[in-house]
């Protein structure tokens, strides 16, 4: 897993990492399976951390695409992380409606750019039935090929009647790196014949250290690459199940450096920070969508995370920091007619943003900010936030905007999508995403120009969506662009960042 991961997928399979123009372009569309992971946070009884589910099937789902003969027909999308969460040992949930709205939103996109094949790939016990839902509405109501694969039928499951919950667990402490640690939480089961069962808190689960965990892992990873293969066969071709001889190399456990991430920690250990009335947690917002033929569609999700991987570490160690679960897509329906934009409603960004702030308060923190790297999101998340101060009790506010670049006064003031400040960033923190020779410049309006009504920035504005304005999906001047800017600007802008965050932690002293 690598510091840009929104999905774990190798570039040439992973959404994000692709540019409108290559999706546009891409000729295969009718054969291509867009896979969807469906992941959710919860202590499953299992002792380990509360993103275990993500790290497991992303892992498996990986090394089966890559041992799949129908590669080149797959595409994977980052994982929508909130789901139904209906018990206490699950976390960082929303309401079963913002769950599906938010699996239908993404499907339409995916329509929307051309393709017509979805697989649902589903870790998670208690979204399975809204996994299944979403798959039946996106057949009927857009008619879309839908597929669902569950972690139970490829035998890792995570629920606690699962037969096979050892054989996870070990999977999985193979993957993080660390022994489970067995829950002091009594287990709370009632009505488990009683369909759909009441799972409160599950039983724990006791280590079992003489699992073969890498058999494990290859065994349930040629299951599923022979599942995608048969999906991808499905009415476009002879279905022929292949074999595969051999064992699948099990990836190295995760990297250290997640100690401030609240769902890389156990549920014990989350209960167990201090002073969390003082902390500060940090929610990042961004979005998947078009950004001109040189970007790829996950630009905003990486900025985000190369700022918080440059800043977090300047931060004193015991400084109360965290980082909630990032909202990686945003309301972008503005780019909407560009190949790759996904897009969820101010609905369900305010339902998502508003669930995580009240986990945040229900496990006793007080103090959230939004670091939002997407302009499209803003005024929803301005207007959330003050919900959140009112009826939640809860200083909340943003961490964007508190450095700007030394630009143009032309760049400045037009320049605010894929242009010489986001290309410059990701030419510093990602060069290997960034194809200069396709960059542009296109502005969307000029500050010598005759009258006040722009686009933005002024005492007139238009509404407007991207093919409006621009037809590279570029505002902005891209051929400024250069590496070093870009490290001068991601130092200049993470040194704010932690001037920010120091002063919401000293004003948020007693």
């Amino acid at each position: 897993m690598s510091l840009l991961w929104l999905a774990n997928a190798d570039p040439a399979t992973a959404w994000a990492h692709q540019t409108w123009s290559d999706l546009s372009a891409r000729p295969d569309k009718a054969r291509t399976v867009v896979v969807l992971p469906v992941h959710g946070f919860a202590d499953h009884g299992l002792g380990l951390p509360l993103d275990a589910e993500e790290v497991v099937g992303s892992a498996v789902l990986r090394a089966a695409i890559t041992a799949a003969g129908s590669k080149s027909q797959l595409l994977v999308l980052p994982p929508l992380r909130f789901g139904a969460a209906p018990y206490p040992h699950a976390h960082f949930g929303v309401d079963p409606e913002t769950a599906l709205d938010a699996l239908n939103e993404i499907v339409a996109s995916l329509k929307a750019s051309g393709f017509s094949r979805v697989l649902f790939f589903n870790t998670s016990p208690w979204n399975a039935e809204l996994v299944a839902t979403a798959a039946l509405d996106a057949r009927t109501s857009l008619d879309l090929r839908t597929y669902v694969i569950g972690a139970a039928g490829i035998g890792l499951g995570f629920h606690p009647a699962d037969i096979n919950r050892a054989r996870t667990q070990a999977v999985a402490a193979r993957l993080l790196g660390r022994v489970p640690t067995l829950s002091n939480a009594p287990a709370d089961v009632r009505d488990a014949d009683f369909r759909p069962g009441c799972f409160v808190q599950p039983t724990p689960v006791a280590f079992d250290p003489s699992l073969d965990s890498e058999r494990i892992f290859s065994e349930t990873a040629w299951t599923l690459a022979g599942l995608l293969d048969e999906i991808v066969a499905h009415n476009t071709a002879p279905s022929v199940l292949p074999t595969h001889p051999g064992t699948i190399v099990v990836p190295p456990p995760l990297p250290a450096g997640r100690s401030r991430s609240l769902v890389a920690m156990t549920a014990e250990q989350l209960v167990a920070i201090t002073n969390k009335e003082k902390a500060l947690v940090i929610i990042p917002t961004s979005a998947i969508e078009q950004h001109g033929h040189h970007l790829p569609l996950g630009t905003d999700a990486i900025l985000a995370r190369l700022w918080l991987a440059h800043a977090l570490p300047r931060l004193a160690k015991d400084a109360p920091v965290f980082v909630a679960p990032p909202i990686t897509y945003g309301k972008s329906n503005e780019h909407l007619g560009f190949a790759g934009t996904i897009t969820i409603s101010a609905r369900t960004l305010r339902r998502q943003l508003l669930a995580i702030a009240s986990e945040l308060k229900a496990l006793g923190f007080r103090q959230i900010a939004v670091l939002n790297t997407h302009g499209g999101n803003s005024a929803t998340i301005v207007t959330t936030l003050r919900e959140i101060q009112t009826s939640l009790g809860l200083r909340a506010g943003m961490l964007s905007g508190h450095y700007r670049p030394a630009q143009t006064p032309q760049e400045s003031a037009f320049g605010f999508h894929a242009g010489d400040w986001e290309t410059s960033l990701m030419l510093a923190g990602a060069p290997e995403l960034v194809r200069m020779d396709r960059a542009v410049c296109e502005y969307p309006a000029h500050i010598g120009a005759p009258g006040v009504l722009r686009p933005e920035g002024s005492a007139a504005v238009f509404a407007w969506k991207t093919s409006d304005i621009s037809q590279s999906g570029v505002m902005g001047d891209a051929t400024l662009a250069t590496a070093d800017k870009g490290a001068r600007w991601l130092d200049e802008s993470s040194s704010a960042l932690v001037r920010k965050i120091e002063s919401l932690l000293d004003s948020g002293k007693p």
